[in-house]
C-alpha cells in the first residue's frame, strides 16, 4: 500500500486549520447572529426606574393624564420595538419616547442598541395617589417577546 505523500497530508491541515480559524473568528466576532443570539436576552436595565405621575422629568412638558417612565436599557442585539407595557396591571401602549435629556420625541418606539436612558410616555393608566413614593412592578414587552421586569419608583 502506498501512503499520503507529505505534500497532500500538508495540504489537509492547512485546509483544516483555515476552516477551524474561520468559525472561531465568525463566532468571537458574532458573524453566525442566528446562531450566536440564540437563546439570549438582549436587553437588560441598568440601574432604578422611576415612573412620574404628577408631573414629568425634566426638560419635558407635562402633559395632564400622562405617566412617564424613565429607565436605562442596555440593549446587546439590534434596534428592537416596545409593543406594549404593563403598569399597576394595566396593559397599555406607549404614546411617545424621548431620550433622557432631550425634548424632542423619538422617531418610533423602540429600544436602540447601546445603553441609553429613555422616557416612555403612557396616557389613561390609573394609578392612585395613594402609591407615591412606592416602587411598583412594570413589565416593558417587546417585539423580540421579551419581556423586561422593573421595579419602578412612583415619584
Amino acid at each position: 500500500m502506498r501512503g499520503l505523500s507529505g505534500a497532500v497530508t500538508a495540504l489537509i491541515l492547512v485546509v483544516a486549520s483555515v476552516v477551524i480559524a474561520l468559525i472561531v473568528v465568525g463566532f468571537a466576532f458574532n458573524l453566525f447572529g442566528a446562531f450566536a443570539s440564540q437563546g439570549t436576552t438582549t436587553v437588560m436595565p441598568v440601574g432604578s426606574a422611576y415612573l412620574y405621575t404628577g408631573s414629568a422629568p425634566s426638560g419635558i412638558t407635562y402633559q395632564q393624564g400622562y405617566v412617564y417612565l424613565v429607565v436605562t436599557l442596555n440593549n446587546k442585539g439590534p434596534n428592537v420595538n416596545i409593543s406594549s407595557a404593563e403598569i399597576y396591571n394595566q396593559i397599555v401602549i406607549p404614546s411617545d419616547e424621548y431620550f433622557v435629556g432631550s425634548t424632542q420625541p423619538v422617531k418610533g418606539l423602540y429600544v436602540p442598541a447601546g445603553s441609553n436612558s429613555i422616557v416612555l410616555a403612557f396616557s389613561g393608566v390609573n394609578i392612585p395617589s395613594s402609591v407615591n413614593g412606592s416602587v411598583i412592578n412594570v413589565e416593558l414587552r417587546l417585539s423580540n417577546n421579551q419581556v423586561i421586569e422593573l421595579n419602578a419608583l412612583v415619584v
